[in-house]
């Protein structure tokens, strides 16, 4: 779960919970373009947009090391050389 008052432009999160059905799968990544008070606006790889909100929408992401660019493979965890 993210707090939205840690969270910065930038941050790349990862769907876990529920997910966003509709929007993207459960594991997928996500960067943060706008943050609000009780809400975060993403965009996942393809640069489609989705708003994050309240206590519901914060249980469905949690934070990653990784800020500004996706990671080149998620799956292993790795950057780019």
């Amino acid at each position: 779960m993210i707090k939205y008052n840690e969270t910065k432009v930038g941050d790349i999160l990862k769907l876990v919970g529920v997910g966003a059905s509709g929007y993207a799968k459960l594991g997928d990544l996500v960067r943060v373009i706008k943050v609000h008070t009780n809400s975060v606006f993403v965009e996942d790889r393809d640069g489609k947009l989705c708003e994050f909100v309240f206590n519901c929408g914060a249980a469905r992401l949690e934070p990653t090391e990784w800020r500004k660019d996706f990671p080149v493979n998620p799956v292993t965890a790795q950057e780019p050389d």
